[in-house]
């Protein structure tokens, strides 16, 4: 019998050698402890101690839980793993250094020696190592924070017994990735709250299998009984397969349309139920939540023409706006806000052969969880007093994106299929191009490497041309700069400049051309409001939900050509001049540039900011300076390389990177770094004022009132998030705004227009011809409405960004294209 660590640790040993596995390390601390911690491995210190836990990282698990009255003596500690690790350098453990076969031994070692401990009843599983040697789990990603039970084998009697497992991060791994810590502490507290006995488990009360009776009661229960409901929809092969409903986060029903094989419900009452489900949503009485309404909402109005009137609550949404850094999906929303274990991996058992029940059963889950978070969520919000900027922008804009998500733009489907045929033979071309290239330059007849291939692509630059970049990437920042190091032959720049061209077409083609459009000849895109982490409140765009579509806020000039307005509508657009340049020189209190851009914004001669810019730096005559960024011989000009610094050197970016975006050698770019500061010395006096804001209060507050947090230790990265924010971020929120204040302007023409496009600093509209002036006018007005700037040093000033608008003209066809604008007064 086992009574002892020693005893413990002979015995652990043996078995790992009759195994013919390695023992490198044993269990330490208090053998009748009714806590165990099973970390992954044992690292250097550990295994030239023979004591889990002992070194860096099991230093930062002890401070974090040593208030919480855990230390190394008053638990019992392990590894999963009995042996040392091997590292590589992307922070995963090398797998080669312990088999699925070898793996499996060492977990029945550590099950039999956790079996021995007398008093067990928490496990805590640091890792995804230990998490599957205990629980059968395999990601930690998605199962930290988790409270689990297992029924274990216990004593010498082999006594079965339920142990709570508890599920957090390695903090080898934390250690690593310092933005990780907030949510490890997150986890440490609840560890204390399981061992205090102040952790309940998560209940909930499913509906499923309901009659046509019981599902227009719980729907009509829904709609009068006053409170917020949760609506959540799943989708398979185009369609809606069933509708989730909560009004008590613990108790939700799912309504079924699909079976395995068929309808659930007969054509008439399906028809009801529908009926039944677009009165819900429409109802301005009914407080629908979501998580991720986007999506919910954009699919059942295109898919099914059921449009949502508006949520009141998302919970994605409301996680950006207090934590805007930290992950938005549902299954950490459940680990932050609730007490319920980690499940989305359930929504996959019904399509893995386990019934449609279990998606059901998912749905309701789903439902119920979702009003718990938002619950927490709103406590949150008030607290933290962002709930008025939460429901009076945020909430504001979403059901404008939904409908440009849903009403789309047009295609031409002619132009779009002659220019898939064009760029299919120049991608064709170029290959040809580079495969001679390719023998001039390496002398090998018929050596023909594909450019789409990394591997064949580093073999080619680093092995047969010694070319020299940073490590061994092939991407277009290295190869820039293999292109400016002295060392590269005029031969092979060429080819890499060849490899360039063939890339942007070959990307062109692919992602702009010959994307997936819809039945009705439109494209499509979901606009997503937490797209951007480093800049929130600027939106992304990408594919719909329903896989149509793609970004269209990234779209090449080449590529407007194939979007049209329609027929009797025409293309109305607006862009912000300068915009976040504008920002950071209101922020930092740069007057040369606020002298300059107000110059630009209220005189009529064309003042060019940027020309001003360009002349201070290089100390040279504004009339000296070139109008244009490409000079006759195809150069750039010096207006150009102001600009281009202006747009990264705000940032924080380094010389390095300055030469790859300038294409310059590194000296050159160096130079003007140098110079760009000396003429703007306002900039780093900026940075510094927000970077200690940030370190006293930990968080930031752009113009509109939306909040960065720093949610780990400071550091270069930190920093850079810093610097960014305000301007990105205030310019993003200010370009948003504008959607709604036009479409909810008392003079807006609806009906008659809407606006169709964010295309960051811009926006687009479609609109009917004699409507046109008053768009625009309605557009620059809420444009250029004043932002009230508060500057490092607690000044208010207003700035008021100048709008230039453009509209659409016809073209030889008679179509408005949005390749075919025009600038307007």
């Amino acid at each position: 019998m086992v009574t002892t660590i020693v005893q413990i640790n002979r015995e652990t040993k043996e078995r790992c050698q009759q195994y013919g596995l390695d023992w490198e390390c044993g269990g330490d601390g208090k053998f009748d402890s009714e806590i165990a911690i099973v970390a992954e491995s044992p690292g250097d210190r550990e295994r030239q101690m023979k004591i889990p836990l002992c070194g860096g990282s099991g230093n930062l698990l002890w401070n974090i839980i040593r208030p919480y009255g855990l230390s190394r003596r008053s638990v019992y500690t392990t590894n999963a793993i009995k042996k040392q690790l091997l590292t590589t350098n992307n922070d995963k453990y090398n797998k080669l250094s312990v088999g699925e076969g070898e793996a499996q031994l060492y977990d029945s070692v550590l099950m039999w020696e956790l079996a021995q401990l007398p008093n067990l009843k928490t496990i805590v599983v640091l890792g995804s190592r230990a998490l599957q040697a205990v629980t059968g789990h395999q990601s930690i990603m998605t199962h930290r924070g988790s409270v689990l039970t297992i029924n274990m084998s216990m004593g010498v009697n082999n006594e079965r017994r339920t142990v709570t497992v508890v599920c957090m991060f390695n903090p080898a791994f934390v250690m690593r990735r310092p933005e990780q810590e907030i949510i490890f502490r997150m986890d440490c507290g609840r560890l204390n709250k399981v061992i205090k006995g102040e952790f309940e488990h998560y209940e909930i009360k499913e509906h499923v299998n309901p009659t046509f009776e019981q599902s227009m009661a719980w729907i009509e229960r829904m709609r009068t009984e006053g409170q917020p409901v949760s609506f959540d929809i799943e989708t398979s092969s185009g369609e809606v397969i069933c509708f989730g409903l909560a009004n008590d986060p613990h108790e939700g029903m799912c309504i079924p349309l699909r079976t395995d094989d068929d309808h659930y419900f007969t054509f008439e009452q399906e028809k009801q139920l529908l009926l039944a489900i677009e009165q819900l949503v429409q109802d301005p009485n009914v407080r629908l939540v979501m998580q991720n309404g986007m999506y919910d909402s954009s699919y059942m109005e295109f898919i099914d023409r059921i449009g949502v009137r508006s949520s009141w609550f998302d919970t994605m949404f409301a996680h950006h706006t207090l934590y805007p850094t930290l992950p938005h999906n549902l299954g950490f929303l459940t680990t932050q806000y609730t007490t319920h274990p980690y499940y989305k991996d359930d929504g996959k058992l019904w399509k893995e052969g386990g019934g449609i029940i279990e998606e059901w059963r998912y749905n309701i889950k789903d439902v119920c969880i979702t009003l718990k978070v938002a619950q927490q969520q709103l406590k949150e919000l008030k607290e933290q007093k962002l709930d008025g900027f939460f429901f009076q922008h945020v909430m504001r804009l979403h059901p404008h994106l939904v409908q440009m998500t849903v009403l789309g733009v047009e295609v031409d489907l002619e132009r779009r299929a002659g220019l898939s045929k064009e760029f299919g033979y120049l991608i064709a071309d170029k290959r040809e191009q580079f495969f001679a290239q390719v023998e001039l330059t390496t002398g090998e007849e018929g050596y023909r490497p594909n450019p789409a291939s990394p591997k064949q692509m580093a073999e080619l630059y680093f092995k047969r041309l010694k070319l020299v970049g940073r490590g061994v990437k092939t991407d277009e920042e290295n190869r820039n700069r293999m292109k400016n190091h002295p060392r590269t032959s005029d031969e092979a720049r060429k080819l890499l400049e060849i490899i360039d061209e063939l890339a942007k077409l070959t990307k062109f083609k692919s992602t702009y051309i010959d994307n997936t459009l819809d039945t009705d000849g439109k494209i499509r895109c979901e606009y997503k409001q937490t797209g951007v982490q480093s800049a929130p409140g600027r939106l992304s765009s990408a594919s719909t939900g329903w896989g149509t579509g793609g970004n269209l806020q990234n779209q090449p000039d080449a590529a407007h050509q194939m979007y049209i307005a329609g027929e009797d509508c025409e293309f109305s657009y607006f862009d912000l001049a300068q915009a976040e340049a504008r920002v950071v020189g209101w922020r930092y209190n740069i007057p040369t540039w606020i002298d300059q851009f107000e110059r630009a914004r209220t005189d009529n001669t064309g003042y060019d900011a940027h020309r001003a810019l360009a002349s201070e730096m290089f100390n040279m005559a504004y009339e000296m300076v070139p109008k244009e960024d490409i000079g006759p011989n195809g150069e750039h000009t010096i207006r150009y390389t102001a600009k281009r610094c202006r747009h990264g050197l705000n940032y924080r970016m380094m010389a390095d990177r300055l030469a790859t975006t300038l294409r310059v050698e590194f000296k050159q770019a160096a130079y003007l770094w140098a110079l760009y500061h000396k003429t703007t010395p306002e900039l780093q006096k900026g940075w510094e004022q927000d970077v200690k804001a940030v370190q006293t209060t930990k968080q930031l507050f752009n113009a509109y009132g939306r909040r960065w947090m720093l949610l780990q230790a400071f550091s270069d990265e930190a920093t850079e998030s810093v610097v960014a924010f305000y301007p990105q971020s205030t310019i993003g929120d200010k370009v948003s705004r504008a959607i709604y204040l036009c479409h909810d302007d008392l003079e807006w023409p609806t009906g008659k227009a809407r606006i169709c496009l964010n295309n960051h600093d811009a926006l687009i509209a479609i609109h009917r011809p004699e409507v046109g002036e008053t768009v625009r006018r309605i557009m620059k007005k809420h444009a250029e409405e004043p932002i009230k700037i508060v500057d490092v040093f607690g000044n208010s000033r207003e700035l008021i960004i100048p709008a230039d608008l453009k509209k659409s003209v016809e073209d030889e066809l008679g179509k408005h294209r949005w390749a075919n604008m025009v600038k307007v007064k």
